[in-house]
């Protein structure tokens, strides 16, 4: 399917938060080139409902599962670890303050503000005990990876945090993972976003179990044709503006 004649979204993504994301690939052994133009991933209808469904038919808990969720939260505490090291001593030296109430408000354009923020040296994300403990996460941990996520995610990509950049930083993420915890990332983020876009919205409850392979293939979510896509890009277009995004 060849796109090159659709104009793609204009995308900032933080230029120190990118470069920093390849220096930690380098040094972890992880893959250093970008594989996308993330300024043109976006996810149909059909690709959502097909992997709510995926989602909806894992168990809650998996007992082949945790491994890959231990993985995931080392490798989320070395991510941590980079991102918030000081510049002196070769991290991206970013505060990052665990807070009751959210900190970031996308329908007033609060996508903008933390990408802002973090371009500035700083990240605020919402504490993990106001919303609600993880199955296998303790709540630092998690709150950890909401930094990590929000940062080398969305800041990563310059994607915000509606279904397409939620896709978008599911794949620019999965990058600084290894394979192992990749799986555990994907039911995270892909697979429970999908379930919940798939029930308008509501928020689905929580699985510790690993989505069947070709739903956590990069390409799952192609769109099957040229008119699926042009619809696709329209609307990431309006959500990327919505959040201060644009231009």
């Amino acid at each position: 399917m060849r796109t090159a004649n659709i104009p793609a979204l204009s995308v900032s993504p933080v230029a120190s938060v990118v470069e920093g994301a390849r220096r930690f690939a380098a040094r972890n052994g992880l893959p250093t080139r970008d594989h996308w133009d993330y300024s043109r991933v976006v996810v149909t209808p059909e690709a959502v409902a097909k992997v709510a469904e995926a989602y909806n038919a894992l168990p809650f808990i998996d007992n082949n599962a945790p491994a890959a969720w231990r993985a995931m939260a080392e490798e989320t505490k070395r991510q941590f670890e980079f991102m918030t090291a000081p510049v002196s001593r070769g991290g991206l030296g970013i505060v990052v303050s665990v807070e009751d109430a959210d900190p970031y408000d996308i329908t007033k354009q609060g996508t903008r503000a933390f990408f802002e923020d973090v371009a500035n040296g700083r990240m605020r994300v919402l504490s993990t005990a106001v919303t609600g403990s993880h199955f296998l996460f303790s709540d630092d941990v998690n709150d950890m990876f909401r930094a990590v996520h929000d940062v080398f995610g969305h800041c990563g990509t310059g994607r915000g945090v509606d279904r397409h950049g939620e896709e978008a930083a599911y794949r620019k993420h999965a990058l600084m993972f290894s394979p192992l915890a990749r799986k555990a990332l994907a039911t995270e983020t892909r697979g429970q976003n999908h379930a919940m876009i798939a029930a308008g919205g509501e928020f689905q409850p929580q699985k510790v179990a690993i989505l069947p392979k070709w739903a956590r293939d990069f390409e799952a979510v192609r769109p099957a044709s040229l008119a699926d896509y042009r619809a696709a890009i329209k609307q990431a277009a309006k959500f990327h503006a919505g959040q201060g995004l644009a231009g």
